[in-house]
């Protein structure tokens, strides 16, 4: 299960750099996760790390301060450009672990001598390209935040403090010295030293982002405006539809693939004939074998069919045929589109694979605590899901349609309150429930106050970063 989220590749340059100040929670969380994607602590990544560190080791790669990387006014060394190339190297492995062998990577292997589908390089020229990213980001917003004499000492203080605390406390379990640990994490070329100067930088570069985001603000007249101004980005659809898919395999000829599709084509229009003599959709799609969905809150996009759905022309019960792309047909039908004036909720989740499992977690929950915390405590050593089990099995601002079915119902429950908690059954396994808040604002006004915000942060950004080239130098050669 994954949550698509607002501006997600920018966010993720930059390491959690937005934050929403609509919650101290939200607030606070967001901070945790960023030392969490500065210092990948779980024990299971150190296997990986020290298996990269053994070959780079072997390779009697040594040449910490060897010049490598130059981004604005400042010159970064081997040992810094590796900091952030394990980091992101552990991150990945770490989130992508069920997923590896299907993207080609061996863990046991050189990373340059094996192909990457991403960017159709190598894996070690992905990973270096995305370190060299990510901290041309962090230091073109300290090296601004420096030049425009901002104090961040506090929260920078406050950040050092709270990662070292992790790393000595992962080291500690993990039977490892402080010194022994960040090797073993972040390559042999980094010492304490580098890894204490390369956090204190993102620490200021993360506060002084944080500063501006923190800073916009929007009236509701200016909310409404940005709403009023393109009202289709804050409404859903609801329709239903049958997929027809024209089923031509890999090996068929053009005029193979053109005869299925048109078959296909016939059927949706056969599906709607039906339908005009008074049968449900539901039904025809069963009947003819088709792949029938009632979506509630279909959100606008470029399909043909949402297109259609969300022309100003179309008035409930409108049908029509609409191109899955060349893979087959739609045949729709139209009953509403409205703006979004329902709320969003932040759930924690468990995702375990049996029924067993889940009632044994959300017994323990029970008999403990029973606080938000210790429900988190319990995501981060037990769920499955790898997109947010990390975060304490956190989904912040849940709209309709992203997430599967029954975990909806559960989450949109109009009953529902803080710390509710509960056992939800889904093709992805059982997912034990903690509720956390309902959003105050309509997700139309959270949405369209949180689009204002992205804009003028994007436009920041890209006046400090905008133009910026990093140079790579010789030194490049010892990274990885």
């Amino acid at each position: 299960m994954s949550a698509s989220r607002e501006k997600k590749s920018r966010q993720e340059s930059l390491a959690g750099g937005y934050v929403d100040p609509r919650t101290k929670r939200e607030k606070d969380e967001q901070a945790k996760d960023r030392r969490t994607n500065a210092l990948y602590i779980a024990v299971a990544v150190i296997f990986v790390i020290v298996g990269i560190v053994v070959t780079v080791a072997n390779s009697k790669v040594i040449e910490r301060k060897a010049d490598a990387l130059t981004i604005g006014n400042e010159t970064y060394t081997a040992a810094d450009v590796s900091y952030f190339y394990n980091n992101i190297y552990s991150s990945f492995v770490s989130k992508n672990s069920y997923y590896l062998s299907a993207y080609g990577l061996d863990t046991t292997k050189s990373l340059k001598e094996q192909s990457c589908p991403i960017n159709d390089g190598t894996w070690y020229d992905y990973f270096r390209d995305q370190a060299i990213t990510s901290m041309t980001s962090y230091s073109l917003l300290a090296q601004k935040a420096e030049a425009e004499g901002f104090d961040g000492s506090e929260a920078v203080e406050q950040s050092v403090q709270d990662t070292f605390a992790d790393l000595d406390t992962a080291a500690a379990s993990a039977g490892y010295t402080r010194a022994q640990y960040i090797k073993a994490v972040c390559g042999p070329l980094v010492n304490e030293k580098v890894f204490e100067r390369n956090i204190r930088m993102m620490a200021l570069a993360q506060a002084y982002s944080s500063s501006y985001a923190d800073s916009l603000s929007y009236t509701a007249e200016e909310v409404q405006a940005a709403y009023d101004a393109d009202p289709k980005s804050y409404q859903s659809a609801d329709i239903e539809y049958i997929l027809f898919t024209s089923a031509a395999g890999d090996d068929a000829t053009d005029e193979e693939k053109a005869e299925l599709l048109e078959q296909a084509k016939q059927k949706a229009e056969t599906a709607l004939s039906r339908y005009a003599q008074g049968e449900t959709f539901d039904a025809i799609g069963e009947d003819m074998e088709g792949t029938y969905a009632h979506i509630g809150y279909a959100e606008n996009g470029a399909s043909d069919m949402l297109t259609w759905a969300f022309d100003d022309a179309r008035q409930e019960g409108d049908t029509t045929v609409a191109a899955n792309g060349e893979k087959g047909y739609y045949a729709v039908l139209f009953h509403s589109r409205s703006r979004n004036d329902y709320h969003t909720v932040s759930v924690r989740h468990i995702l375990v694979d049996s029924e067993d499992k889940a009632n044994e977690l959300l017994q323990q929950y029970n008999d403990g605590e029973k606080t938000e915390d210790a429900f988190a405590a319990l995501a981060v050593a037990n769920s499955t899901d790898p997109g947010s089990a990390s975060n304490g099995g956190l989904y912040s601002n849940i709209y309709k349609g992203e997430m599967v079915p029954s975990f909806e119902d559960w989450c949109f429950d109009p009953a529902r309150q803080s710390g509710d908690t509960g056992i939800v059954e889904s093709s992805n396994g059982y997912h034990v429930m903690y509720f956390v808040e309902t959003n105050p604002q309509p997700y139309w006004y959270y949405k369209a106050d949180l689009d204002l915000k992205n804009d003028a942060y994007d436009e920041w950004y890209a006046g400090i970063t905008d133009g910026v080239e990093a140079e790579q130098l010789s030194g490049m050669k010892y990274v990885g």
